[in-house]
Parts: structure tokens; sequence; C-alpha cells
């Protein structure tokens, strides 16, 4: 099988960096000002994180195809966990939304799908979505499924953030 690009990996002396940065790795300036309210808030509970978690098996790759295309398929097509923690062994899967929707349900459920699958003897996994806003009915449903919702109705992006336009 072949590998994607490296996770963008913190723990230890390099965790703090999640607290000091304006923009996260594949995420727009709206989800990055998100996470970082999610990460003043939680960031001390976890030992380790992982941003761009790549899970599953993704499209088929056609072998006859040059190896860089062969690679960027791969990278390309896999399901992304935003973020994956760790509180010593206990998983926590994070996804990431301006919006939290219902939609937002099947995403994080089918991340942790794969996680279990390609992690078999690890704890279940804690399910959280953050968000800027959301609705009742659809936290009420994330809630009945297991899934903890956190909003940050003021996480929003500067104006002089990097790709932020003018």
């Amino acid at each position: 099988m072949l590998m994607a690009s490296p996770d963008y990996e913190y723990s230890g002396d390099t965790i703090a960096l999640l607290l000091i940065q304006k923009h996260y790795p594949e995420r727009t300036d709206g989800e990055s000002a998100i996470m970082l309210a999610f990460f003043k808030d939680y960031l001390r509970t976890f030992d380790r994180v992982t941003l761009g978690k790549r899970v599953g098996h993704g499209a088929p790759i056609d072998p006859e195809t040059i190896p860089a295309i062969q690679r960027a398929t791969a990278f390309s097509t896999r399901k992304r966990i935003d973020v994956l923690a760790w509180r010593a062994s206990q998983p926590v899967i994070v996804e990431v939304k301006q919006r939290v929707t219902p939609a937002s349900l099947g995403q994080i459920l089918t991340y942790r799908h794969h996680f279990v699958e390609e992690h078999p003897d690890a704890p279940e996994p804690e399910l959280v979505v953050v968000g800027r806003e959301s609705d009742a009915d659809t936290i009420a449903a994330l809630t009945a499924h297991g899934v903890t919702v956190h909003l940050y109705p003021e996480a929003v992006a500067r104006h002089d953030a990097a790709g932020g336009g003018v």
C-alpha cells in the first residue's frame, strides 16, 4: 500500500504550538479560528494531537498510473479526520465545521467506523463536533448518538488572517 504524506503530529514540547498558530493545515481561516477556540479550552487535556489524519482506503488506484499520481490519489481520496487527539490511550475524534448540520453526524460516524477498523485494539473513540453555529434539533440528534458538540460563536477569522482577503 502506498503511504500518504505524513500527518501533522504534535506531542510533548510541540503540542503547545497549536495554541499560537494562526492557521492550521488544510483548514480554512474560519475553521482555524474554531479550532483555536477549541484548543484553548481542551488542548491541556490531550497528550498528543494529529491534524488531518487520513483513514479508510480511498479510491482504487490503477497500478499503471505514474507513482506521483498514485500518491496524490491515495492522499486526496482517503477520509480526513480533522483532529485525532489522545488522552493517554483514549482516542478523541474531532470534526470541525463552520455550521454544525445533520451531515456532521454521518461524517463523524464514518470516521469512527474507519478508525475502529484500523485500530481494533484501541478504546472506543470519543466523538466531538465543534463549530461556530448550529440549531437545537441538530445538537439533539448528535447528542443522542453519543457525539459531544461544542459551539464557539465568537470564533471568527480575523480580517488580516492569511487568505482572509480584504
